[in-house]
């Protein structure tokens, strides 16, 4: 195939869509890059990744049945509800995904097309409300007692997006990402993960489909697994590393797409992904260091990858996403992630959060426990310059970690692990995992937390 890219007067429009911050819209994410597994139960227990410095974890797959109705492909999980705990208090993003690439369900039958349009005529509600029902954990199939983060919505059927499912796949994909945002409880996330075509293809569309999408939901949709991966034996993109930096700033370029919101997605291993026959094939995998062959310069490799990235986008790019972790396990003995998150950090900028009710930014001293967290006038000090670890945040003078209590207090200690120290990024409301409270600030500069209110601008902290 070849790439079509669609710029213009549209693309200008997309770049410059209008500040909406009265809303829980994930569009203006600034946080930490995210380092983002799939997660399908093949060799390992889910409560094992709460030790690894993964940041987000995506349980797949729930899939509809050509009633609309969902089941986990495989199975639910074992003990889903304990281990989501688990990742949560390890400080751990956890999503659920819908779809997946499978052609067929559980029981051999096809669930691409037919499926998609049986759940597009009249029954997209009805989706809506069962993976709401999962989410939550008031479902038969869901986590019951526990709560996922969200929903990844993982859609591959191509023929939709080209005239030739008796549906429309922007339309199907447009009305359930409206009816989560609408459903699903304030602060929760959904995710897309689309293949690099579908932004950069037209498949008869006036522009390509994922970026019709996201002129229509980008709001709605907090960030992109973008699967730089599967289709360098049968379509030949995304095969190296340069081939995926360049991708990833073309979708960048041509849509508007914040870079915060795009995550590169890469296998972790030479089988990540398979032929039709489940065959390994090393499609579109790129070591950390390189190993030889494949006729590719030294410098093809994730490390690299990563640092090109970040160079282009201080503090915007979004990270990494792995796909999946058996591979992390039986290839790289559970190496992937640190070596990701070695990356994230050496490359990584400075953070400075600007409080959008205040005009003040972020800042702290050496004093620890003495309201040593406040915001003040922004500056260039080294005081209010943040990096992050994962999703701890660390003042770049001090060294210290930000932290709080239940009682509102905000202030910084020494790094530990500890779950208080972990801050999770809603679009621009910041909520310590531990407490539930957000972070905020008034026009004196005192820094607290308090329940969350996605309608009070004194909790909504952009990058300055």
């Amino acid at each position: 195939m070849n790439n079509i890219l669609k710029t213009g007067i549209l693309a200008l429009g997309l770049a410059l869509m209008p500040l909406t911050p009265l809303c829980y819209g994930q569009a203006y994410y600034a946080g930490p890059p995210h380092n983002v597994i799939y997660w399908d139960g093949d060799s390992t227990t889910l409560q094992t990744l709460a030790a690894s410095p993964y940041t987000d974890v995506i349980v797949d797959f729930v899939m509809p049945d050509s009633n609309c109705n969902l089941s986990w492909d495989g199975g639910e999980p074992d003990n889903l509800a304990t281990s989501i705990q688990t990742l949560h208090q390890s400080g751990k993003t956890v999503l659920v995904s819908f779809g997946g690439s499978e052609q067929y369900d559980k029981w051999g039958n096809d669930i691409t097309s037919p499926t998609y349009k049986a759940c597009y005529n009249g029954n997209i509600g009805y989706l809506v409300n069962q993976l709401t029902g999962i989410v939550t954990g008031n479902s038969p199939i869901g986590p019951q007692g526990a709560s996922f983060d969200g929903v990844d919505i993982d859609f591959e059927d191509t023929s939709s997006f080209q005239n030739q499912a008796g549906y429309d796949g922007v339309d199907f994909l447009t009305q359930l990402t409206n009816g989560l945002y609408n459903q699903l409880p304030q602060l929760s996330i959904i995710t897309h993960a689309p293949q690099t075509p579908y932004w950069l293809q037209n498949y008869s569309y006036d522009m390509p489909p994922y970026a019709l999408l996201f002129s229509k939901t980008g709001n709605e949709i907090a960030w992109f697994n973008n699967q730089t991966y599967n289709n360098c034996i049968s379509g030949g993109w995304d095969c190296t590393a340069q081939a995926k930096v360049s991708d990833y700033e073309a979708i960048v370029n041509s849509w508007g797409i914040p870079p915060i919101r795009l995550v590169v997605g890469v296998p972790v291993s030479y089988c990540g992904t398979t032929d039709n026959n489940g065959n390994c094939n090393g499609d579109g995998y790129i070591p950390f260091s390189q190993q030889g062959g494949n006729n590719l310069p030294p410098d093809d490799n994730m490390s690299w990858l990563i640092s090109e990235l970040q160079q282009a986008y201080p503090s915007q790019f979004g990270g990494v996403m792995g796909w999946d972790y058996s591979g992390d396990i039986n290839y790289d003995s559970g190496t992937w992630s640190g070596q990701v998150a070695y990356s994230l950090i050496s490359a990584q900028s400075n953070w400075v959060g600007y409080d959008y009710a205040t005009g003040l930014c972020l800042d702290s001293n050496y004093n620890a426990f003495n309201n040593n967290v406040y915001t003040g006038t922004c500056n260039t000090g080294n005081y209010q310059n943040w990096k992050f670890n994962g999703n701890t945040i660390i003042d770049a003078q001090t060294g210290l970690c930000l932290d709080s209590n239940y009682s509102g207090n905000v202030y910084t200690d020494s790094c530990n692990t500890g779950n208080y120290q972990n801050w999770q990024f809603f679009g621009n409301n910041i909520r310590d995992r531990q407490t539930g409270l957000c972070l905020q600030s008034d026009s004196g500069g005192n820094v607290t937390t308090a329940s969350c209110d996605v309608n009070n601008l004194n909790q909504f902290w952009f990058y300055q």
